[in-house]
């Protein structure tokens, strides 16, 4: 599908870009993806000494956007090194963070607000588990945490998001050089709304130093500077982020769903450990005890 219509979207997108289109390295991530595999392309060869049989394997595109044969390899491997040589063995939960509407938009493209906002979380995170073990005498812990940034949704749309793994507790001096590992209780439903609410406070100080208001509705007459750089990035970004279509006969329309109905009641939004506030939404409802290997790496993956 791709191959046989690249070409055509990318003229059409220079039609509505006035001319610039797509971002370079957009257009080169996609092009490189056509190759993954094909053999024309380049490849290794290799050979048995014993029974002399040689088998030919292609070069992949090393991709990190579209491929999901180099996305899927390098899933598995980051899984297993971190099941085995950094939170294996200990009770590990899962810290979901999602962002506003108009805070996806801007950390999509503004790479250093996106560490910042996740730098945010991640101390709030850790200070956290900190003080609940303060509060049961254990002085000077420091827990630990990995965070993987997930840039969609469900739906494939454009929702960028956190999902870290935390050690439930936190690691302390054995008295010897080393450190040992105490774990925490699990959370209730009122720490995990506390916690979002310290996160909400720091995250909209920290993007109102940046000329993000999240309080105020979207000021049209502010400088976006995504649509100056790539206007057409900047359209199809914020259609994605809002469930639009961005192109064609029904842009600017709600995307059409398949098999929904329009009178079919919504799921509903709370959950066990999930808290909402101010458009953010914290979930760590999801939990791998001490030692459940299996569990832990499908996790990761």
């Amino acid at each position: 599908m791709l191959r046989e219509h690249l070409e055509c979207f990318l003229q059409e997108g220079r039609a509505r870009g006035g001319g610039e289109g797509l971002p370079a390295f957009v257009e080169r991530e996609l092009r490189e993806f056509l190759t993954c595999g094909v053999l024309a392309r380049g490849f290794a060869r290799f050979r048995c000494d014993e029974c002399g049989h040689e088998i030919l394997v292609a070069f992949s595109c090393k991709g990190r956007g579209f491929c999901t044969s180099c996305c899927g390899r390098r899933m598995a491997e980051l899984a297993g090194h971190l099941t085995d040589h950094v939170l294996g063995g200990l009770p590990v939960r899962q810290w979901v963070l999602t962002l506003p509407h108009r805070l996806r938009y801007a950390a999509a493209w503004d790479h250093k607000l996106c560490r910042a906002v996740l730098g945010v979380f991640i101390r709030a995170l850790l200070g956290f588990e900190r003080r609940r073990a303060a509060r049961r005498g254990i002085r000077g812990g420091r827990g630990g945490a990995v965070t993987a940034i997930q840039r969609f949704g469900s739906a494939v749309n454009l929702n960028v998001h956190f999902h870290t793994l935390a050690v439930q507790g936190v690691f302390i001096d054995d008295g010897s050089g080393g450190l040992c590992f105490v774990p925490n209780p699990e959370p209730s439903e009122l720490e995990v709304e506390k916690l979002l609410l310290s996160v909400a406070r720091r995250i909209t100080r920290l993007v109102k130093r940046r000329g993000i208001d999240l309080d105020r509705p979207q000021d049209e007459e502010a400088i976006d500077a995504l649509a100056s750089e790539s206007p057409l990035l900047a359209g199809i970004s914020g259609a994605s982020v809002l469930g639009r279509t961005a192109s064609g006969g029904r842009a600017g329309q709600p995307v059409r769903r398949v098999g929904s109905k329009p009178d079919s009641p919504l799921p509903s939004a709370f959950a066990e450990r999930q808290a909402q506030f101010g458009g953010l939404a914290l979930h760590a409802r999801v939990a791998v005890p001490a030692g459940d290997r299996p569990r832990l790496e499908d996790l990761w993956r």
